[in-house]
């Protein structure tokens, strides 16, 4: 194995590990302080796949941007908001199993998820990567956006702006108490 090898492998256990940590997490802002690492992580495993426009916009947008919004929500919303409805206080058993339910069935899922992965890579057929990596990564990117795949890039820009108008919308009409 290369050092790039362990590079990669080191990586992708420490996104792998931060991952996990978020959806086990009790306390919402530890989740998504471990949702930034594992954006981090991505972006690493980004950048020793040679891509690293992709690793800059993806510590640009979802570590700079949606981890900083999530943190802000978080921030900004009060206690009750944050922690829910009271349990009763005859659910002690079912709290009680909570903790082993929320930390082995994420584990689980992972885990056969992984195997679904590895079978799948394992009986396709990949094409040999090319002799030389460009350097020229925004580029490339920009003219498959901009030529082969106009059509969903515009799709997905609309539906985005949909999404953004409906967002609005439904804010507007709860603010107004309709």
């Amino acid at each position: 194995m290369t050092v790039t090898d362990w590079v990669f492998l080191a990586v992708a256990a420490v996104t792998l590990f931060s991952a996990y940590r978020v959806v086990v997490s009790r306390k919402i802002m530890h989740a998504a302080l471990w949702l930034g690492l594992t954006f981090f992580g991505v972006a690493g495993i980004f950048l020793l796949l040679g891509a690293d426009f992709l690793a800059a916009a993806q510590v640009l947008v979802y570590v700079g941007a949606v981890t900083t919004i999530i943190i802000f929500g978080i921030m900004l919303s009060t206690p009750e908001e944050l922690r829910g409805p009271s349990p009763e206080a005859g659910s002690d058993a079912a709290s009680s199993a909570a903790p082993t339910r929320r930390s082995f069935l994420p584990l689980v899922t992972a885990i056969g998820f992984a195997a679904v992965m590895v079978a799948l890579v394992n009986r396709g057929e990949w094409p040999s990567p090319p002799g030389s990596v460009s350097t020229d990564t925004p580029r490339l990117l920009g003219e498959a956006l901009f030529t082969r795949f106009v059509i969903p890039f515009e799709v997905a820009s609309v539906v985005l702006l949909v999404a953004l108008v409906g967002a609005i919308a439904l804010a507007l009409k709860e603010e107004s108490g309709q």
